[in-house]
């Protein structure tokens, strides 16, 4: 029995780094890019007065996605006359959206994208941060060209957004975030600006939801505004992240280093008991089990590991496990498989002969 639970703990020390190795193929952060937007670039003869960010999120059950920024700006044009009032940098990794509109004064205008070689757009023209080193903006930016009278105006810029997506140790966080910049900038030198607005429309369980400011965290206020006037920050954001359920917890609790390791122990101790008995009842069929047993043992464990993904995506959510869940027989099972299988073959090997040894005595 000593030499037996020696053999034992020699497996479960060897599986244990083996299942370090191969669990760590699982356990990257899940990453979707959304929507980044920021404060318009606005043309050097216009002064903003006020602007007011709208941000709509709906957050319920069986719910489609109406997440929606409505941003207005109240603003004084100093010289009449065609021109290009405000460049927006919007764009995100799911494809612009088709409800970007331009309002001026209440009236619907249209909508220009700006293309990669286009150079209509100078931004010498613009306030522009400082920190900001380019020679022209992005592409895909939304501009307007049109005569703009002198005097006061209104422009409204509505459009769909998608969350920033952040999936770390099983849990998930959806990421709304405006970026205040451009208007901090050109805000600076307006002399008539009276500050910036920024309201949260939110449709859901207030509990989930937090806000930063230039990545400090806040508590929010009871009706959802807040107002900047001299000190203007650089991006306000808002976090999405629902609680996990008890069961949900467990899995995290559990992850998947202590999930394989587990599969390998139970199954590398059932074969280790196999290995015994059939020394004692048919000797020479000894080298059958052992052989069996090193390949099905890792196949059979990164199996489990497999299933324990898919329980663990359908209780926590989608994306719970990351994109290597989907990729899993194309790369995490084969490249475990071939890590596995040689390394258990020699720790199998080892067992084999110290289960024939210590049998054969106890035989004598």
């Amino acid at each position: 029995m000593v030499s037996g639970e020696v053999v034992l703990r020699f497996i479960v020390l060897g599986l244990l780094l083996l299942s370090c190795s191969v669990s760590s193929q699982s356990m990257e952060p899940v990453k979707f890019s959304g929507t980044w937007a920021s404060a318009a670039y606005f043309n050097n003869d216009i002064d903003v007065i006020s602007e007011t960010v709208e941000i709509d999120i709906d957050i319920t059950d069986n719910a489609t996605t109406n997440d929606r920024y409505v941003v207005t700006y109240e603003l004084y044009n100093n010289h009449g006359g065609l021109q290009f009032p405000l460049v927006f940098e919007v764009f995100d990794e799911f494809g612009q959206s088709d409800d970007f509109e331009f309002f001026v004064d209440g009236q619907s205008v249209p909508v220009a994208t700006l293309a990669e070689d286009d150079t209509v757009l100078d931004v010498a023209d613009f306030y522009m941060p400082n920190n900001i080193d380019s020679g022209q903006f992005r592409a895909q930016s939304k501009y307007i060209d049109i005569n703009l009278s002198q005097g006061l105006h209104t422009i409204k810029a509505t459009y769909d957004v998608h969350p920033h997506y952040y999936g770390s140790d099983w849990t998930g966080i959806s990421t709304y975030s405006y970026l205040l910049v451009p208007m901090k900038e050109s805000a600076s030198d307006g002399k008539q600006f009276e500050g910036s607005f920024v309201k949260l429309n939110f449709n859901g369980d207030l509990d989930y939801i937090s806000m930063d400011i230039d990545g400090t965290k806040n508590t929010l206020p009871s009706d959802n505004q807040w107002y900047f006037d001299e000190n203007l920050p650089r991006e306000i954001s808002f976090n999405y992240q629902k609680p996990l359920n008890p069961v949900a917890k467990v899995l995290t609790a559990v992850s998947p280093f202590i999930t394989i390791s587990f599969a390998l122990f139970i199954l590398g101790r059932m074969h280790l008991r196999m290995m015994i008995r059939r020394q004692k009842a048919q000797p020479e069929t000894l080298w059958t089990v052992m052989l069996a047993g090193s390949f099905l043992v890792p196949l059979l464990s990164l199996i489990v590991y497999y299933l324990y993904l898919l329980m663990t995506d359908m209780i926590i959510g989608k994306g719970a496990t990351g994109e290597n869940r989907d990729l899993f027989f194309i790369w995490v099972l084969p490249l475990g498989y071939i890590v596995l299988t040689p390394v258990y073959l020699v720790i199998s090997f080892v067992a084999f002969m110290m289960v024939k040894k210590t049998v054969t005595k106890i035989v004598k």
